[in-house]
């Protein structure tokens, strides 16, 4: 034997040992405990055909309310409406804020613009300054909070989404609240 087998024989044969026993085994891995179920994503509440219809009407009376109060700020005759008007569309901007989060979570659209019906009546109630701007304000105001009371004590009634029901409660208060301060 040559020195140089005898070499490589004394160096390998440990591993070539090591090698043929781990060989031999079978590595068994025990079994692995299953990974616990998901949790179930919370689901929306449920929205139904009621619900839907209210959102809409109520962003078009938003989208009319910030307009007007909008312009009261600049157009009106008595200083606490400009005031009153600039706290509306403030209030209103946050609730048509909370309406599209809303619409978002239910693939619902909602419309960018009043109707055509109240852009007109929109329309009439700018043209005016001062204090007959005030006035066609308040009556605007006044139809506009009668016509949407009834949606809205509908809505806080039997509504099912509760974030709706929320924002209905709170327009209704928040109305209410500008109602008497515009007599």
């Amino acid at each position: 034997m040559s020195f140089v087998f005898r070499y490589r024989a004394r160096v390998f044969s440990p591993l070539l040992v090591v090698l043929s026993a781990l060989g031999g085994c079978a590595y068994v891995t025990p079994e692995q405990p299953r990974a616990p179920a998901l949790p179930v994503l919370a689901k929306p509440a449920p929205f139904t055909a009621a619900d839907a219809e209210f959102v809409q009407t109520l962003n078009t009376m938003d989208l009319a309310q910030i307009a007007l109060a909008k312009s009261a700020t600049t157009q009106a005759g008595r200083s606490d409406i400009a005031l009153l008007g600039a706290t509306i569309a403030k209030d209103m901007a946050a609730v048509q804020a909370r309406l599209a989060k809303v619409a978002t979570a239910h693939t619902l659209s909602l419309t960018d613009k009043p109707a055509p019906a109240e852009q007109k009546r929109i329309a009439w109630v700018q043209r005016a300054h001062g204090a007959v701007f005030d006035r066609r304000y308040i009556r605007y105001f006044a139809s506009a909070y009668a016509r949407i009371k009834p949606a809205l004590a509908r809505q806080v009634a039997t509504g099912t989404d509760p974030t709706v029901v929320a924002i209905a409660r709170d327009v209704q208060t928040r109305l209410a609240d500008y109602q008497a301060a515009m007599r």
